[in-house]
């Protein structure tokens, strides 16, 4: 029996996790940067995973969300090693964009 069919017995259809985390992603990134800050703010540290997490997206997503945070001068890389880096709100910081 493939993955696919035992999936299906399971109740699951394949690939629909996948088009809802899509949608997800599609969705945050037209939403207000400053409304994003404001769902990120009560976060003491900042991780791939925490931000995730908080977002309801997945982690590629959370990565480039905070990059681009960090490149627009939101946050700041604070610690980490080989990737896995923590980031932190810069105090009073928010977004014009």
């Amino acid at each position: 029996m493939s993955k696919a069919a035992k999936k299906q017995e399971k109740g699951k259809q394949p690939g629909k996790e996948k088009a809802a985390g899509n949608e997800r992603a599609e969705a945050l990134a037209m939403e207000d940067p400053a409304r994003i800050v404001e769902r990120l703010r009560p976060l003491k540290a900042l991780t791939v995973y925490s931000v995730a997490q908080a977002l309801g997206i997945k982690g590629s997503a959370a990565n480039s969300l905070l990059r681009r945070l960090v490149e627009s001068g939101v946050a700041i890389k604070v610690g980490g090693y080989s990737g896995h880096y923590v980031y932190a709100l810069k105090e009073g910081s928010s977004t014009q964009s």
